[in-house]
């Protein structure tokens, strides 16, 4: 074994240990031999040939830590273990059934095994995998988080996967402070995706039950842009439980991107996991209207106003904005929050702004700012094309059973097929409005299916027409020249300084900001980034987005910085 060569992989396991992995990524290079390194390649054996497969999906995430560790460009080639041909078969087949082959189980150092069912929400970019084995040497993870996967075998575009139900299972029990929770998946035989039947129930204040609800922690797709608010509600719910811990939430951001799912989330867990705690959940309309009711009702009587949400452990209100703006209504919203906070009660709210600017009583701007603050940002274009994706395989796609003579079935067979290359084009054309995405995304599909049955298909002219019914499509391209002007000036580099090899912290941070900016801003891919910045390779660009990302989930005041930032460019434009 060439011994640099099992130097530079055992620092890729460290790098990818470090920023938290897949743990089946993390095993298979583990269980992998290093072979030789050259000036630009490090060939390793895998373990077997499901775990080439599974080592080339994440190929570019481990070529961007080679080349952080070496500062250079290092490709990594991935060879079959010797006598593997018996082997070939069994990777190659479908998925069995979980009881054809028993888990081994884990050791007591061992790293949790994420197993993903059938139905699981993150199943749709990662290929079916056999039983898992027990690690023998990584560090036990205690919160599972999102796995880099890629969309297609050669997408490369970089997203973030939900947890699978049985990692969320386990992140939530150890938040509790209990033991790593032993996944259920051998013993329970995955299940195709019911069809469509009967309306989702709902509760009395209108909110869908959880077992019926799309509003779930596990269906939420997040990145940069909402991690922390994702996150900060997981907290939440895992220690709803616990008198005078974590008694305020607070999410704030645009309409559209994700506040009232994380919300109804928090409720239907605690619904489903915890129905001893008492929640009420109410949007600004309900809670107004109740409002009135009970002040009519206490002209005829004594009773006193609002019990149903003076009386439960959990208060959950969406969108206060209206609620500050109405005059008759507010001074009684502050006595409520008021009360909440200060019996160590929990509260959970949205909102469009930050507290400090709803113009609300100091003291709870500034008890809601002490507690867990969350911004909800617009989705990037890779978080863009995820939803796209994710609303196509579940939803569009989950068509009802065949047989079925309902409307639902009939409307089912009636979407066409998306390729890759729609979602990436979809999501480069579309908004940032969530609930738009998923119209826009019914709307192509729907498209799709008249092209076929015309014996054509979609272009990229038809997803342009539909989008430009959709969103405004007549903002000005903003080109990277711009962006790299902007950031010159604002961190003191020279154009040379920013696209040359030069690597001191001033001109790293600068040249890593600017390419993140210019993939956000500019939709460019990868490749054609690193082509106006020194013909740097798409593994170094990403390695360069990934900075930025991490820096924003490290430091709140970056998302402000990039904020300025771009609005500077946007006026250059």
């Amino acid at each position: 074994m060439d011994e640099e060569a099992s130097i530079i992989l055992g620092d890729a396991i460290a790098f990818c240990q470090r920023d938290g992995q897949d743990a089946r990524l993390i095993n298979m290079l583990g269980q992998s031999r290093a072979i030789s390194l050259t000036e630009d390649t490090l060939t390793i054996e895998a373990p077997s040939r499901f775990a080439i497969a599974q080592l080339k999906k994440h190929q570019p995430t481990i070529e961007a830590y080679l080349e952080e560790i070496a500062f250079a460009p290092i490709a990594l080639d991935i060879v079959a273990p010797q006598g593997a041909v018996a082997e070939s078969a069994a990777a190659t087949a479908p998925a069995a059934a979980p009881a054809a082959s028993p888990a081994v189980p884990a050791s007591a150092g061992d790293v949790p095994t994420i197993e993903h069912q059938h139905s699981d929400v993150s199943r749709e970019t990662m290929a079916p995998l056999p039983t898992a084995a027990a690690s023998t040497n990584a560090p036990v993870t205690h919160m599972p988080i999102a796995h880099d996967a890629a969309a297609g075998a050669d997408s490369g575009i970089a997203i973030k996967n939900t947890l699978s139900a049985d990692d969320f299972r386990r992140m939530m029990n150890q938040m509790k402070g209990g033991a790593p929770t032993k996944s259920t998946q051998a013993a329970t035989p995955a299940s195709p995706m019911p069809a469509p039947t009967a309306p989702a129930e709902q509760n009395t204040d209108g909110a869908p039950l959880a077992a019926n609800s799309k509003f779930t922690f596990e269906n939420f797709v997040y990145g940069p842009e909402n991690s922390h608010a994702y996150r900060s509600a997981l907290k939440f719910a895992a220690l709803a439980d616990e008198r005078g811990t974590c008694t305020s939430l607070f999410i704030y951001g645009k309409s559209g991107l994700g506040k009232t799912h994380l919300l109804l989330a928090i409720k239907n867990e605690l619904a489903e996991k915890s129905p001893e705690i008492k929640v009420k959940y109410a949007n600004s309309q309900a809670y107004l209207d109740d409002l009135m009711t009970e002040f009519d009702r206490q002209k005829k009587s004594n009773a006193p106003i609002m019990q149903a949400y003076h009386g439960v452990d959990v208060l959950i209100i969406d969108d206060i904005q209206n609620i500050i703006g109405k005059r008759a209504s507010v001074d009684y919203f502050f006595q409520l929050m008021d009360e909440f906070i200060r019996n160590n009660k929990k509260v959970v709210i949205a909102a469009d702004r930050a507290p400090k600017d709803l113009s609300m009583d100091e003291r709870l701007t500034s008890r809601f700012n002490a507690g867990m603050l969350c911004l909800v940002a617009e989705p990037s274009y890779e978080m863009k094309y995820k939803i796209l994706q994710r609303y196509y395989e579940n939803t569009i796609v989950a068509a009802p059973e065949a047989g079925d003579d309902s409307l639902l079935a009939a409307y089912g067979g009636d979407s066409g097929h998306l390729t890759d290359e729609h979602f990436k084009h979809m999501a480069e054309v579309s908004g940032t409005n969530i609930r738009e995405l998923e119209s826009f995304c019914e709307r192509c599909a729907g498209e799709a299916g008249d092209r076929e049955r015309e014996g054509g298909e979609l272009t990229f002219d038809d997803i342009d027409a539909i989008a430009s019914q959709y969103f405004d499509t007549s903002a000005k391209k903003i080109n990277v020249q711009t962006v790299q002007s902007v950031i010159e000036e604002q961190y003191g580099v020279t154009h040379e300084e920013l696209i040359g090899p030069r690597r001191n912290a001033n001109i790293a941070k600068a040249r890593h900001i600017a390419i993140y900016l210019a993939i956000e801003m500019c939709e460019m891919t990868t490749t054609a980034v690193g082509a106006e910045f020194g013909n740097r390779n798409h593994s170094t660009v990403s390695t360069s987005y990934k900075k930025v990302q991490k820096m924003i989930q490290e430091d709140r005041t970056v998302t402000e910085d990039l904020k300025s930032l771009r609005d500077k460019i946007t006026l250059r434009s």
